[in-house]
């Protein structure tokens, strides 16, 4: 690598600059600053020329039919390229992700840098978005520039990275029902289908979309179980709903059914006429149903989602005994996951377990 470097006397220290040819034959400067003594900055320089090395080493084997390619191109073909092996929730998120960062697409894939990133960031956070919300839509984002490097070889370095992220404001914890609370919320709610749907979420720990999902095939009468097989939610291409494969793998499992539950079941078999798909609900939309629950809890007093009603009925099972491993395969979780989403519960249960130690001995 051709390349010199030069020292000047700046802000009280010095400053060493690096002049060097890129892959081009290029002439680039880098710079850094604020050493006491030139001595000082001699382990910097060299670490900074190694991987200025190993930067221009990697960029000689660049696909040169991407090297004008702009942010809003690749996005493109990498869309069209994720749609392949991606769930339409999936490919819609990294579509919203790749809208807080627009301002960029007109620019070079390979000029987009870590400093344009963080001004996106800080327009999110002006936005009001929370860290979370921002930290998933990094994470969109970081996996193309990650494909750009990997499968497309246009870049040598991904942009997203050391990003500055707003401070936690506090997340909303999630919310459990009591068993009352859930009863009472049951008797409330009038509507025989909202009220079986609101059933089988906080009693057998089902997501909206598997409940919509739903086949009276799926319930064995003589077991007392449900199978859970398939969900509603937008298909792939169509962008519509249709009914289609689960989350993941862990998410195809038989729940137990209470009596209460199957009872309340074979009511609403005998009460409401089957349909001709073989369905328990006609419904077609899992976000508008999601959203009208929340807003029917939220009449009834409330402040909790239809998916929260999975967190009790979770919560419920593990205050009462029932091991992690059992419970995570009836939420269609991992362990690990389901260890680390309801630990308050064991930590609460570990109080328990001091005040019986205490009791006993």
């Amino acid at each position: 690598m051709d390349y010199n470097i030069t020292w000047r006397k700046k802000d009280k220290g010095w400053q060493f600059i690096i002049s060097f040819k890129d892959s081009t034959g290029k002439w680039k400067q880098k710079s850094k600053q604020g050493f006491k003594t030139q001595k000082e900055g001699k382990p910097v320089i060299e670490n900074m020329l190694d991987d200025l090395e190993d930067e221009i080493e990697n960029q000689k084997h660049l696909n040169v039919e991407y090297t004008g390619i702009t942010l809003k191109k690749f996005s493109e073909i990498y869309l069209e390229h994720e749609t392949l092996y991606r769930e339409q929730n999936t490919i819609e998120m990294k579509e919203y992700s790749l809208k807080k960062i627009e301002i960029l697409e007109d620019m070079l894939l390979k000029d987009i840098s870590n400093l344009d990133i963080q001004k996106c960031v800080d327009t999110m956070v002006k936005e009001d978005l929370s860290k979370q919300t921002i930290k998933n839509y990094l994470s969109m984002l970081k996996a193309m520039f990650n494909s750009a490097i990997d499968q497309f070889d246009i870049i040598t370095s991904n942009p997203v990275t050391n990003i500055k992220l707003p401070e936690d404001k506090g997340t909303k914890e999630k919310t459990a029902l009591t068993q009352a609370e859930f009863k009472n919320l049951l008797d409330s709610i009038n509507d025989t289908r909202l009220n079986l749907i609101t059933l089988l979420a906080g009693s057998c720990g089902l997501r909206i979309g598997e409940i919509l999902g739903l086949k009276w095939s799926d319930i064995d009468e003589i077991n007392l179980t449900i199978s859970i097989k398939r969900q509603l939610k937008k298909i792939k291409k169509k962008k519509k709903y249709g009914l289609g494969s689960l989350k993941n793998k862990n998410a195809y499992r038989v729940v137990p059914l209470s009596d209460n539950v199957y009872n309340e079941l074979k009511n609403f078999k005998n009460t409401n006429p089957i349909n001709f798909n073989d369905r328990l609900f006609n419904f077609t939309n899992t976000a508008s149903m999601a959203s009208r629950l929340s807003e029917l809890y939220s009449d009834k007093g409330y402040d909790i989602s239809v998916h929260e009603l999975r967190h009790t009925y979770a919560t419920t099972l593990i205050a009462n005994g029932v091991d992690f491993k059992t419970v995570a395969k009836l939420m269609g979780h991992s362990v690990e996951q389901t260890i680390k989403t309801y630990s308050h519960v064991t930590d609460e249960m570990m109080k328990k377990a001091t005040q019986t130690i205490r009791s006993i001995f």
